[in-house]
């Protein structure tokens, strides 16, 4: 994933692969609970009550579904920015550095899309706290309640800046999102008290009927969920926390959704697990409520029609699954129809059997909410072992959890060799015929259930296109679709990859070299490199040269005397630049089809020629972040000089 200053990547510089990839993970999950116990433990929670929130919000869905992306690696400081942005505010600082520091780290999760998250959190602060003042609507309030907030957020900023000047200009290529409204997440709410209800990752997905998809479940826990609700209609709960909790919601549920996705719902999770931990306490405090009667009885009631559906489906089960895949027939495309029906067919009559009320997924997390519920009412009702009664809510809230993740997370041993993935029997013989070219995927069914376009990468196989949502503008053919072998040579391509589910290929000039029950290989036989030089007496013949070496940010090569040009097969950017061996800076520009061109000085002997990419304005940015840290620096000290001859004082 592009994410340039999370901090688990600095976890490989110093550990091996498999202890920073585990290490990572684990990580993740210990911050967003240690940061959730903190900040509730600061608003004076007890550590029973303490934890619902802690493990709510750590094992959040969207944690887990991303757990192997690590998409969210800057929301997990979630809990501590707030805690900072609240003291910050209680202390009545302007520069706070706890607040700018944990506001960076969620700047540097790594990515844009974290970025916003962190940007919608603070926000829901700020609003939070300009709300309680008693003249909000005046101009100078709303200024001085908002500059505390921006000054934290600019001055974080500063600290991330390699993030943004990283990630920016890929948005030039952004690829164009649809506009949706996002209503359709409206009454996929439910799978926040039941996250089986539209089907899981096993299974086709009800969810795609009203335009959602799974990756829109929003399950922190049934009773966390209920807690919630209940605590956004107490006065005395926290305010900040309803403002995560219904801002994060409302969010989802607009067009706004398509750009933030689903994973913008971490700030909805923070603020819904804040306030079933303040909820839980509050119980105890609180006189009887006479919503648990009523729950019970619409959750019996509820219970029984999905006993009774359960039933008239199993009763006529053949019919229906006729009709379910009459329904599927109807509705997949022509390439699905011909490569992926059985699939679809089997996964329809997984359905059926999961929507069952007995199937062993539905009938735990009844159980696990019941039992949980009934612990909240005994804590309001009986002043008897509160903390008992808050702990068994704790382990039930962990059982629905763990339910949750056993239908999205795989278990598996790890690889023999040193990659993520094990590597197929195949492989060696495939990375031997395409050695330092590229592969295109050739996927006229877009099927990408077989070798998912970025896989490759893993094994060392260089891609000569991938898939991202955030995409800059890369070395590609000129006759991109045509598959012309010359064209594809000079753009650096070696190999087309094809399904073998569409047939065997047949492209003009391309021979096949490998081929196996699920692809075929063909090779390119005009490649000759990624390397040319173009001499003194040759108009448009450029000749195949080998490096001297590589890396991922450096080029060798040793040029023949009389060259003019050098043509390197690599994604032109600004950030590349070129030096001979004496260091005299070489001129380099881009070609037709965006790869690299430099021009060589005339000489009679041979030249070494350095390329080397830095990113583009490397220069200024580092310096405004040490700027900006040796002011924070200075800051504190002299915040601590003042601290210290106050209390010399009084």
């Amino acid at each position: 994933m592009l994410s340039p200053g999370d901090w688990h990547h600095w976890l490989f510089g110093f550990l091996p692969f498999w202890t920073a990839w585990d290490a990572g993970i684990l990580l993740q999950f210990f911050i967003a609970g240690l940061g959730m116990i903190i900040l509730l433990k600061s608003r004076g929670i007890p550590i029973p009550y303490v934890l619902l929130g802690a493990v709510s919000f750590s094992f959040y869905s969207q944690f887990i579904m991303w757990i192997y992306d690590r998409w969210l690696g800057g929301i997990i400081w979630a809990p501590l920015i707030v805690w900072s942005l609240l003291e910050g505010r209680r202390k009545n600082k302007w520069v706070h550095l706890p607040s700018i520091l944990f506001i960076a780290l969620g700047f540097r999760g790594g990515h844009l899309q974290a970025c916003l998250f962190v940007f919608l959190l603070v926000l829901c602060v700020f609003l939070a706290d300009w709300w309680k003042r008693a003249d909000r609507w005046s101009w100078k309030v709303f200024l001085k309640s908002s500059s505390f907030y921006l000054i934290s957020g600019f001055l974080a900023a500063l600290l991330s800046l390699d993030v943004f000047v990283d990630t920016l200009p890929r948005m030039e290529g952004c690829k164009s999102l649809p506009f949706v409204w996002g209503l359709e997440n409206i009454p996929f709410l439910a799978t926040s008290v039941m996250p089986t209800l539209f089907g899981i990752p096993q299974t086709i997905s009800i969810s795609k009927v009203i335009g959602a998809d799974l990756f829109d479940i929003k399950f922190g826990g049934g009773v966390v969920f209920v807690l919630a609700v209940l605590a956004l209609f107490n006065r005395r709960a926290p305010l900040t926390a309803k403002f995560c909790f219904l801002v994060s919601l409302i969010v989802s549920c607009t067009p706004l959704s398509t750009f933030l996705y689903s994973r913008s719902t971490v700030v909805m999770a923070f603020g819904m697990s804040w306030l079933a931990g303040w909820q839980l306490f509050d119980l105890r405090r609180h006189p009887v409520l006479p919503i648990w009667r009523r729950l019970a009885w619409w959750g019996i009631g509820i219970l029984c029609i999905w006993l009774a559906v359960s039933v008239a489906v199993q009763c006529f089960h053949e019919p229906l699954l006729l009709k379910l895949h009459s329904f599927i027939d109807g509705n997949i495309t022509t390439s699905q129809q011909k490569y992926r029906h059985s699939w679809y067919l089997l996964r329809s009559e997984r359905l059926l059997d999961q929507l069952m009320i007995w199937d062993w997924r539905n009938a735990l997390l009844i159980l696990l909410v019941s039992v949980g519920g009934w612990a909240c009412s005994r804590l309001n009702i009986s002043s008897r072992y509160p903390k008992w009664w808050a702990g068994l809510v704790v382990l039930c809230t962990f059982g629905e959890q763990i339910v949750f993740s056993s239908s999205w997370i795989a278990y598996s041993d790890k690889p023999e060799s040193g990659y993520l993935y094990k590597e197929p029997e195949w492989m060696s013989e495939f990375r031997g015929h395409v050695g330092d070219g590229a592969v295109i995927i050739v996927n006229p069914h877009n099927d990408l259930d077989f070798l998912c376009t970025n896989h490759l990468s893993t094994y060392g196989i260089r891609l000569a296109s991938g898939y991202e949502t955030v995409q800059p503008r890369y070395l590609r053919p000129l006759s991109d679709g045509h598959y012309y072998p010359k064209d594809y040579a000079m753009a650096g391509i070696s190999h087309l990859l094809c399904d073998a589910k569409a047939g065997r290929p047949s492209f003009d000039g391309w021979n096949l070299v490998q081929e196996t029950e699920d692809f075929f290989l063909l090779e390119n036989p005009l490649y000759r490199g990624r390397y040319f030089v173009r001499t003194q007496g040759e108009k448009n013949h450029f000749s195949p040269v080998v490096p001297d070496w590589r890396t991922n940010n450096k080029i060798h090569v040793t040029v023949p005397p009389g060259t003019k040009e050098l043509s390197v097969l690599e994604s032109y950017s600004r950030g590349w630049s070129a030096r001979t061996g004496k260091g005299e800076e070489l001129p380099l520009s881009s070609t037709e089809r965006y790869s690299i061109l430099v021009s060589v000085p005339d000489s009679e002997q041979q030249t070494e020629i350095l390329l080397q990419y830095h990113t583009p304005y490397r220069e200024w940015y580092y310096s405004m972040m040490g700027g900006t840290a040796l002011f924070l620096l200075v800051a504190a000290l002299l915040q601590r000089r003042v601290n210290i001859r106050t209390e010399k004082e009084g």
